[in-house]
Order: structure tokens, then sequence, then C-alpha cells
């Protein structure tokens, strides 16, 4: 008993000497979760937001919900009054990917990173619009707020390229 005990003892000290071993290992990992009440969209960023049915991920039923779009996130709500609280899903704009597969229906993609391949990404979004032109002014948005997320790179991309064209003339 006495050498269980030892070991025990011994075995906290080494895992206290350690800031970052003492959390990992003394207390296990759990995702930081928001609270119920905390908004995760500034209203003030919203740049497009209406109701669409979304295919869900497991069951492959097409449930209504309150899509809300940032420059930054796709997010959708069961309900328009959620405070944008509580999202059901949320996609990252900086690594998404968009189509049409019909005249309806979108698809959105986040990709593990922009270059990586579409076969395996991370989240995959089905959105079906009640009509066609809906369909259109949301993918044409969902472009826009995914070439956002270029612009500061093909930004620089640009400039180079005019400094470079510039001192070869």
């Amino acid at each position: 008993m006495d050498a269980i005990f030892v070991k025990l003892v011994l075995q906290i000290r080494r895992l206290l000497g350690a800031p970052a071993a003492r959390a990992s290992a003394l207390f296990p990992t759990r995702p930081v979760l928001l609270s119920a009440t905390e908004p995760v969209l500034d209203r003030a960023k919203v740049v497009r937001q209406g109701w669409c049915l979304k295919e869900s991920d497991h069951l492959k039923v097409w449930r209504r919900r309150w899509l809300v779009l940032t420059r930054q996130r796709l997010c959708t709500f069961k309900t328009d009054d959620s405070g944008y609280t509580a999202p059901t899903s949320s996609i990252d704009m900086s690594n998404a990917i968009c189509s049409a597969t019909s005249s309806t229906t979108i698809v959105v993609r986040e990709l593990r990173d922009k270059g990586s391949s579409q076969e395996n990404p991370l989240k995959v979004y089905a959105l079906k619009f009640s009509d066609p032109l809906e369909c259109r002014a949301w993918l044409a948005m969902l472009h826009e707020c995914i070439m956002a997320q270029d612009a500061p790179r093909s930004n620089l991309i640009s400039k180079a390229w005019e400094a470079l064209h510039h001192t070869k003339e």
C-alpha cells in the first residue's frame, strides 16, 4: 500500500512540476463552448440572412433553418429570432468554396485549408432555396464573401506583379 502511495505522490509531483502538463494531465480538455446567451455573430456585420432548407448531416433530411452570412462565417439557426446565439452549424468562410448543384440548391464546403482537396472537406452544407432568384442571390453573396477572404493575398500578389513588371521595363 505504501509503495502505491509513494508512486502516486511522485506522479502528482511530476505532473505539477510542468505547468502545461499539469492542466492537460489532471483535467481533460473539453471544447470551449459559448454560453447560450452570448451572440456568436455581430448584427452589424451580417451581409445577408433568410430562410432556407438545410440537409442534415447524418439523417439526410431537409430542415428549415435561418441562414446568416457575414464576411467571416456562414451560420444556421433554428429560428430567426435566436439573437444569433447557439447556431446549429457554422462554416468559416476563409476556407470555404461553394457551387450550385441545381437552380435552387447550393453546396458549401469548408476545406481543411485553402489549398486542400475538395474530396475530404471538414463540413459540407447542402442548402435549398424557395426559388432560383433567391438561390442566385445567395450564391453571388457567398462568392463575394469568399473572395473578400482572398483579397489581402490577391492585393499583395498584384502589387508584387506590378513591381516586377515595372522593373523589367
